[in-house]
């Protein structure tokens, strides 16, 4: 019988496998939840629990001087050395900088304005027909004030209108005859109206043929004597002109001739300043100054080697800052320093006489070719003066003719009005000398007009002359002051204080109107500020006392709460906290303080770490415990709060909660609400 067909061993076996099966199962389902733990979030957990919480408001800020005193440099000049550094406390008056020897951008600005202010003096003096005696006072400064241009123009105006009334006057005189000759013809026995009108009509042909005569000679006057004026511009330009081109050769010719002293007298005298002899002679007198140069900085140089404590190179400014470091140095220095300085000043003299030694040899030829050209045209324009000064007026014949009609219609009138024995003779008269009154009368007021209108002219040209006159010597004084500071000039503080910060190191070049040094001034306290919302100021007064939260770095230092502002960038969110500092502090640093002491009880209060925020707002994860047949299973479960009050430590909540939860402050993974967790042994 075969043993597998026994019941009982059938048993025994089936038995057996089903052990060893749930077994099998039994620890696969231990080791896979054991497996499953241990990548789980690990967390860390506290319970919810009431407590008291004190706020703090903490910031940090830049230490600034309450008063600081800003060193500003009114031109552009380069640093040459730098006298102090930030944190010294220096006296009044006490160099802050020395400056590089050297023309600053603004003195060459006012030089260049002061060409234009003199070069528009030039043209106002000989561009605008300035009469001679305006260009004589403006010259010798005795330039009229406001009283006596004043008075002259009143004194004119007065001349006018007493012109203009003595023309109004002989119109009504003649007014006044012309209608009693019409009464008298009227009241004739002879009619003489139309001898009368024919004179009349005559007198003022003859009236208008004298103002014509008179307005042609005028005009010719006028035209002969703007010819002569602008032949006289003319003659002034080119007379000035060769005595610029004469004073140039002669320069020309004194270089020459000061080559011929050295070898070149063998050219001749007509040739004499054309040559390159006289440069070539300033061209190595520019060398050997340039040698001497070279000479002094090596003086320099080796010394400094010979020292042993100079490690830059060969470079004068490197040598310069080596020097000033040190007093004994500068001592030692010193005189080497001014060999060099004054070579160099020797060099720069040399350099500028070649350079003018070539501009005036170069062009010497061109020059004399000119001056020729200019003499011709000052006898061609000479010429054409005198024959301008030779013309004169020729009057035309419509004057006689008409003062012929004239006659001729008065003698008609007369023997009409001897004919009439009530006619006057005299009275006629008294007409012709009322017409000529007001013909006069009128030519006095038209030439007042003329000179009234050239006088205006005068008192302008003399005011913009004087005005410029004026700009030009205020210039010359600020270019002398400005070449005055120049050289050996420093930076010094106006006040006593300690230096908070410098804008420049050696090298840099200052901007005007920029702050060059900014100084704490002796006797001023320091302040910091930052913003805190508006909520946290409102639990602030003035005068509390702020802690340092850096106080390790400071010692015996002490912040007062001296005001709360809106904050100007956020002045409705936010506002603006400053505080008194006082001890051992600098403006610069950097200020971390807490400030609040009013303390408040909580039921809910969890660690700051348990806060947690996403777009939905603030939240805290609680965990959750959960049955399960391999045991206990813990879930992470959120919990929206809203955040009362937090101090450095805990933060009181308001929440769903009854108060004993077991809250997450730290994971070791990233924790989602609804996911499950372990926690940390």
């Amino acid at each position: 019988m075969n043993e597998n067909t026994n019941p009982a061993k059938r048993r025994e076996w089936v038995k057996n496998a089903a052990i060893i099966f749930l077994t099998i199962m039994l620890l696969l389902t231990f080791f896979s939840n054991t497996i499953m733990n241990y990548s789980l979030p690990e967390v860390a957990t506290e319970y919810v629990q009431s407590g008291s919480i004190t706020e703090k408001v903490r910031g940090t800020g830049t230490i600034e001087a309450t008063d600081p005193y800003n060193i500003v440099v009114k031109e552009t000049r380069v640093i040459a050395s730098v006298a102090v550094k930030q944190g010294d406390e220096v006296e009044k008056d006490q160099v802050i900088y020395y400056l590089e020897d050297e023309q600053s951008d603004e003195l060459k600005t006012a030089e260049k304005e002061l060409e234009d202010l003199k070069l528009a003096y030039m043209k106002g003096l000989f561009g605008n027909n300035v009469s001679s005696e305006i260009i004589t006072k403006v010259a010798n400064g005795n330039v009229d004030g406001f009283a006596a241009l004043q008075a002259k123009v009143g004194d004119m105006q007065k001349r006018l209108d007493a012109a203009q009334k003595r023309v109004k006057e002989c119109q009504e005189s003649l007014e006044a005859l012309t209608l009693q000759s019409t009464v008298n013809a009227n009241n004739s026995t002879i009619n003489t109206i139309g001898e009368e009108n024919q004179k009349a009509d005559a007198a003022t042909d003859l009236a208008n043929a004298q103002t014509a005569e008179g307005n042609a000679e005028a005009a010719f006057n006028r035209m002969k004597s703007e010819k002569m004026e602008s032949l006289n511009y003319q003659i002034k330009e080119t007379q000035n002109a060769i005595t610029d081109l004469e004073t140039l050769i002669k320069g020309a010719e004194n270089i020459a001739g000061s080559v011929s002293g050295s070898g070149n007298s063998s050219q001749p005298e007509d040739q004499q300043g054309t040559t390159s002899g006289g440069i070539d002679a300033f061209i190595q007198q520019r060398e050997a100054a340039k040698t001497v140069v070279t000479e002094k900085f090596n003086n320099i140089y080796d010394a400094a080697q010979r020292d042993g404590s100079y490690t830059g190179g060969p470079n004068i400014d490197e040598l310069r800052q080596w020097i000033n470091e040190s007093d004994d140095r500068y001592q030692t220095y010193a005189t080497l320093l001014n060999d060099y300085d004054a070579a160099v000043s020797q060099y720069e003299i040399a350099v500028e006489m070649a350079e003018n030694a070539s501009n005036q040899l170069g062009s010497h030829d061109d020059n004399r070719t000119e001056l020729e050209k200019r003499k011709a045209e000052l006898r061609e324009l000479e010429a054409r003066l005198s024959e301008v000064n030779a013309m004169t007026y020729t009057p035309g014949d419509s004057v006689k003719q008409a003062q012929d009609k004239l006659n001729q219609a008065d003698r008609n009138l007369t023997d009409k009005n001897n004919a009439n024995k009530q006619a006057s003779v005299a009275y006629q008269n008294q007409l012709a000398n009322a017409e000529a009154a007001l013909k006069n009368a009128q030519a006095v007021y038209d030439l007042l007009k003329e000179e009234q209108t050239e006088m205006n002219a005068d008192i302008n040209a003399e005011l913009d002359l004087a005005k410029i006159s004026d700009d030009i010597a205020k210039k010359e004084q600020e270019i002398e002051e400005l070449r005055e500071k120049s050289i050996g000039a420093a930076v010094k503080s106006p006040v006593a204080g300690t230096v908070t910060s410098l804008a420049y190191a050696a090298g840099e070049s200052t901007k005007p109107g920029e702050t060059a040094a900014v100084m704490q001034v002796a006797g001023k306290g320091f302040t910091v500020a930052f913003s805190a919302t508006t909520e946290q100021a409102k639990k602030l007064s003035v005068g509390d006392i702020a802690e340092l939260q850096n106080a390790w770095y400071y010692d015996g230092v002490k912040a007062t709460l001296a005001s709360i502002k809106p904050d100007p960038n956020e002045p409705a969110q936010k506002k603006l906290l400053t505080f008194n500092v006082e001890g051992e502090v600098q403006a610069g640093q950097s200020l971390s303080l807490s400030i609040g002491q009013k303390s408040m009880d909580y039921e809910l209060v969890v660690p700051n770490s348990a806060i947690r925020e996403d777009n939905n707002g603030k939240f805290i994860l609680i965990v959750e415990s959960k049955s399960s047949p391999l045991g206990n299973r813990y879930i992470a479960t959120r919990v929206d709060v809203e955040v009362l009050a937090s101090d450095d430590t805990h933060t009181a909540i308001s929440a769903g909660i009854y108060g004993y939860e077991y809250v997450i402050t730290t994971a070791t993974k990233p924790v989602e609400a609804g996911k499950q967790v372990r926690l940390t042994d």
